[in-house]
């Protein structure tokens, strides 16, 4: 919108927000949490964590006796293949939103 109005530092800004926005997402949605962490984050027991972990409901990307799960890997579906940002990648605010019912 900003560079079709001749406004171009201005779009360059909002790309450069945008893009920052979207890395600091993907770090926090890939982040590896400890088991406690994970537990709290989904509103569960720490030994009701550690046996999804133990059944492989949720992936250990930690090691056997250090355990960590990603935090996407917490809400499986909701990185699904529908939306997807001009890149490839998944449009993960849009897919929560979406299932919010408010995208």
């Amino acid at each position: 919108m900003y560079r079709r109005r001749g406004m171009e530092p201005q779009a360059q800004m909002v790309e450069s927000l945008a893009a920052e926005l979207e890395a600091w997402w993907r770090r926090w949605w890939l982040e590896e949490l400890g088991l406690e962490a994970a537990a709290e984050e989904l509103g569960v027991s720490y030994s009701t964590m550690q046996k999804r972990v133990a059944e492989n409901r949720v992936p250990n990307v930690g090691r056997r006796g250090s355990p960590r799960v990603r935090r996407a890997d917490l809400f499986p579906g909701l990185s699904g293949e529908r939306i997807k940002l001009a890149d490839g990648s998944p449009d993960l605010a849009g897919e929560i939103l979406l299932r919010r019912g408010t995208g």
